[in-house]
């Protein structure tokens, strides 16, 4: 999933990447005190959040060797691919890693992740989201212990659709275009709709979600799906968004970013966002709207009957196949997963648990009460395809969706160059 939430969730409670200031709990690449460490590889975003976790755990003596966190990229692909240069080298610097929900897939089969099956009973398993423990089971076994989580929704202009006579939100792609052109011209409001349809990963889960709302997939039972009817219906409706005057044909160029300022701005009258919405809400400086003002619901499907869905995901801890430290990594795991932990991170930071039972916890529905609205859309979460070229295939669908998206191919056409591109990633990679 884009990276640019969890920037942006940090923004909810005052905290940028570029505030950490603790050498202490950082260590640089090629330390020769790594031996004696056990060293866990994250985000800025997500080492600050764990400061004071980390801390704690050291304190504690759960393992003979302290905790250090080693500063990684930012950009979600920029640490994937070190990784990737990290494991291809066979080394062991990095013990413990916070990894997006598509990695184990990737890793995994090259034998680059710890088997963590035995240590992840089935019982510890039933205590997450299985759409996040399932992301994290390859070939059987399972490489990866869901962290923490995040969903695509619906947010909308409850006051105008109130003021324009609708009791609820639409439930499919067709009502939101019709109550998007009409709520939007009534109130003249200037857009009805903007999602993020930008040639980049975002762009990729946006138009994945069409086309599974639509009951197609990119994948079916690890064979390439994405050239069926069911696909180009779900691409062309996000074309037809367009078409339609529903949303503008500038989408095609948006990131979270141009959807937030649309949407806080008043501008726009639905929009398709992560979770972390609606913290802003609160915040004047960047919202001219208030919270009473806004509505939050599950993404629209093609045709009554079918399921709402919705791609997003999250991260995972996972342990380093090579790792000296095999046991330390995985107490560390356990207690990074742990109940407390995963509230501190959601009532602290607005990252998602993964852990249903958190969603009912009074101090966390205080801090996000967008879980309150949104608790069955998020707890319906998919993910992206889990394959081991996801990654190349990910880069293929954003140009062609986007392509599909600004009319320079039709959806039928895009549907059919993406059967074809997807089909030829797998076979070359095998």
């Amino acid at each position: 999933m884009p990276e640019i939430t969890r920037r942006r969730l940090l923004g909810l409670a005052g905290v940028g990447a570029a505030t950490i200031a603790a050498p202490s709990l950082l260590t640089g690449c090629g330390s020769s005190k790594e031996s004696t460490q056990v060293v866990f590889g994250a985000t800025p975003d997500i080492a600050k959040a764990i400061e004071k976790s980390i801390a704690r755990f050291n304190d504690s003596k759960a393992t003979a060797k302290p905790v250090r966190v080693r500063l990684m990229p930012a950009d979600s692909s920029q640490f994937l691919d070190q990784m990737r240069t990290q494991f291809q080298a066979g080394s062991a610097d990095v013990d413990v890693f916070g990894g997006d929900i598509s990695w184990s897939a990737q890793f995994a089969p090259n034998g680059w992740l710890a088997d963590l099956s035995e240590r992840f009973s089935p019982d510890l398993r039933a205590q997450h989201l299985k759409a996040a423990v399932d992301a994290n089971v390859v070939g059987g076994k399972v490489y990866g212990v869901p962290w923490y989580w995040d969903a695509g929704l619906l947010y909308y202009r409850k006051d105008l659709l109130e003021k324009a006579g609708y009791t609820g939100p639409p439930a499919t792609w067709d009502e939101l275009q019709e109550m998007a052109l009409k709520i939007s011209r009534d109130t003249k409001t200037p857009f009805g709709f903007n999602f993020q349809g930008a040639n980049y990963e975002g762009g990729t889960v946006n138009g994945i979600e069409y086309i599974r709302s639509a009951g197609g997939d990119v994948l079916t039972d690890g064979r390439v799906t994405i050239g069926s009817a069911e696909a180009v219906e779900g691409l062309t409706t996000e074309r037809t968004m367009v078409t339609s005057g529903a949303a503008p044909a500038g989408v095609a160029n948006y990131k979270e970013d141009e959807c937030l300022g649309g949407f806080l701005g008043g501008k726009t009258v639905f929009t398709r966002q992560w979770v972390y919405l609606y913290g802003k809400l609160a915040d004047k400086q960047q919202s001219v709207l208030g919270p009473d003002q806004v509505g939050v619901a599950e993404l629209p499907v093609a045709r009554a009957g079918l399921k709402p869905v919705n791609v997003g995901g999250g991260w995972n801890c996972m342990v380093n196949a090579n790792s000296r430290n095999q046991d330390d990594a995985w107490k560390l795991v356990q207690f990074l997963t742990a109940a407390e932990q995963q509230k501190e991170l959601a009532a602290g930071y607005a990252f998602l648990p993964t852990r249903p039972a958190l969603y009912d916890d009074k101090d966390i529905l205080k801090a996000m009460p967008v879980i309150t609205l949104a608790k069955q859309a998020i707890q319906h979460t998919t993910v992206p395809p889990l394959t081991p070229y996801y990654s190349d295939m990910s880069l293929a669908m954003a140009k062609t969706f986007n392509a599909s998206l600004r009319g320079a191919v039709s959806p039928a056409g895009a549907a059919e160059q993406l059967q074809t591109a997807l089909e030829q990633i797998v076979a070359k990679s095998k």
